[in-house]
């Protein structure tokens, strides 16, 4: 199996440059039509038909290309011969053999059964009564019709290069419309087509049932648009090859990187081949190959898009859950989608009327036990009155772009809730969450701006929590977005340090004002010293850059006078206080003050 390689010998420029190995084992499933041999089946059951067609068509050659001739002696011979080279492009067939109807009944296997649509068919007959010409030429799917009398040597000449001809252009029309230009895979409307024809109401009878496995090419984008389209087109050229195993029965390109294989054995097999993820050189850096894969198994009455389907919704289910993954698909996954389709429901319902709630966790001072804000935490209780967990619509919310109205709706209300809390508690902050999609708003330093103005609060009040995974949109966008924020007075968290895409000149650049250790590490600190650890380790690092730290998730004694020996600033969690609601909270105000 062959990889991206750069020669040992290049130097200079020469280095940048990408070659890229010959591919060894199958090749490409795209028939190449400019070098094949096209194949005549002579059908008869008399020898001196087959010799005298010999001789009358010796040296023939079409088009530059040979033209090679197979023979067979009855119907039966003639279908297992079409089965063994389904290449065949023209079949010169007797209509009587074993039987008066022999040859139009192998006429209807040959389209019904075997499919070859392309393949020319040309009946001869020494009896043309037996089979009326025109009634024949009406009901089956026959090109000529000819008495075996008036095919002089001329016209079997004449009659078989028009079959040659017709059977060469719908070949070609058949490579437009069913095959991949790039790869020679096919394309989607080609893997349709094989996977009506293998059919999965007969997948019980092959003891093994079908498998069809979707796969994605992880990161592919990016590869594409660093190394540039050449590269990125012979990437999936030589992933292409890699696909064509034994045990696949088909394998199709259906959009840039998304692929497709029909298996006849376990998929395992196939996408488990270390061959599949051999590494890949490129520009002297080995580029570790994986891709994404969803995979259903064909079962009686399911149609070719049903299939398709159902591998779909499991590939969607594993690109979620990371690179390299894969996922079998289940009933249960359907009913996972429904479940989700109806909270998609009811939470749009919900917001547009007002139906989510907020609650406050107070935030304080580790070492003099004073109030310094609170975090806004959003909460949705159905309208049967049972909640639904954060982690399960705030997802939810992300991946259907509802995160911009829900997090629009969550800052508005916190800043109305800060009036109150501020009579309580002058220069109180409020802490909210926001989203990689809506800080990569465009509009979004002005949207919270405008919130700002709308309460007449300034900025200092407001803290915002974003996660560090912000910082792969983009240094500079991130960078200017974060200095417009904070030429508001508005100060910055990063939230969950630790557990994303950690960079610390991104915290040199961004010049943000705190980091949040994640209640993981936190929870870590009772169990293991690799806990003490990192928190440790974060804590000098935000003491060294002058960031303030702030600790999530402390619930026990133990962990509170650890942080604080290790000069933890900030911190919030159950031992604290548990999230609670606005009138709650301000109750709490009240007796934590006393």
């Amino acid at each position: 199996m062959s990889f991206y390689t750069c020669s040992p010998e290049a130097t200079g420029a020469d280095k940048d440059l990408v070659r890229f190995v010959e591919e060894r084992g199958p090749q490409p499933l795209r028939p190449d039509l400019s070098a094949q041999s096209f194949k005549v089946l002579v059908v008869d059951d008399d020898e001196d038909v087959h010799l005298t067609t010999r001789l009358a068509l010796k040296d023939l050659d079409f088009s530059g290309q040979q033209v090679s001739f197979l023979h067979a002696y009855s119907s039966g011979q003639a279908f297992a011969m079409l089965q063994a080279h389904p290449d065949t492009a023209v079949v010169l067939l007797d209509v009587v053999m074993e039987s008066e109807q022999a040859g139009l009944q192998l006429v209807q296997r040959i389209r019904d059964e075997l499919g070859l649509l392309s393949l020319r068919i040309i009946l001869r007959t020494g009896q043309p009564g037996y089979a009326p010409q025109l009634d024949t030429i009406a009901r089956y799917d026959i090109n000529d019709y000819k008495t075996k009398g008036e095919l002089t040597r001329e016209k079997l000449f004449t009659v078989l290069m028009t079959a040659l001809r017709s059977y060469n252009l719908l070949e070609q029309l058949q490579q437009l419309a069913y095959r991949d230009g790039l790869t020679g895979l096919l394309n989607r409307n080609g893997l349709l087509r094989d996977l009506e024809h293998h059919s999965c109401s007969n997948c019980e009878s092959r003891g093994q049932p079908l498998q069809l496995a979707l796969l994605d090419i992880d990161q592919f984008s990016m590869l594409n648009d660093t190394f540039g389209a050449e590269v990125g087109d012979q990437l999936l050229k030589t992933f292409a090859l890699r696909l064509q195993q034994p045990g696949c029965l088909a394998a199709a390109r259906l959009g840039s990187d998304h692929f497709a294989v029909l298996l006849s054995d376990h998929a395992d097999r196939l996408l488990a081949a270390p061959a599949l993820t051999a590494p890949l050189l490129l520009k002297g850096i080995e580029y570790g190959f994986s891709f994404c894969t969803g995979v259903a198994t064909c079962s009686p009455g399911l149609s070719a898009a049903e299939l398709m389907g159902y591998a779909s919704v499991a590939l969607k289910r594993a690109k979620r859950q990371g690179q390299g993954q894969r996922v079998i698909f289940t009933q249960q996954l359907v009913q996972d989608m429904r479940h989700h389709a109806r909270l998609l429901r009811d939470l749009k319902q919900d917001l547009d009327s007002e139906g989510l709630f907020l609650e406050y966790q107070p935030q304080i001072d580790l070492r003099t036990g004073k109030l310094l804000g609170v975090e806004a935490l959003v909460r949705w209780q159905q309208r049967n009155g049972q909640r639904v967990p954060p982690d399960q619509f705030i997802g939810l919310a992300e991946q259907s772009g509802l995160i911009i109205r829900l997090g629009d709706w969550v800052l508005r209300q916190a800043l109305k809730d800060l009036q109150s809390l501020l009579q309580r508690v002058p220069g109180i902050r409020m802490a909210v969450n926001v989203s990689a999609v809506q800080f990569n708003q465009q509009d979004f330093e002005q949207k919270v701006e405008h919130c700002l103005l709308q309460q007449g609060l300034q900025g200092s009040y407001l803290d915002l929590e974003i996660t560090e995974s912000v910082g792969i949109l983009g240094s500079d966008a991130v960078e200017t977005k974060f200095h417009k924020l904070k030429d508001l007075g508005i100060t910055l968290s990063i939230d969950d340090f630790g557990t994303g895409f950690s960079s610390l000149s991104y915290l040199e650049r961004l010049s943000a004002d705190r980091l949040k250790i994640d209640r993981s590490f936190v929870a870590k600190l009772d169990a293991s010293a690799s806990g003490q650890r990192i928190a440790q380790m974060i804590i000098g690092l935000g003491q060294r850059l002058n960031l303030q730290v702030l600790a999530e998730g402390i619930e026990t004694e133990s962990q509170l006078e650890q942080l604080k020996v290790m000069g933890c600033h900030e911190g919030q969690g159950y031992l604290i206080a548990r999230p609670m609601c606005l009138n709650e909270l301000e109750g709490w105000i009240d007796a934590w003050r006393q």
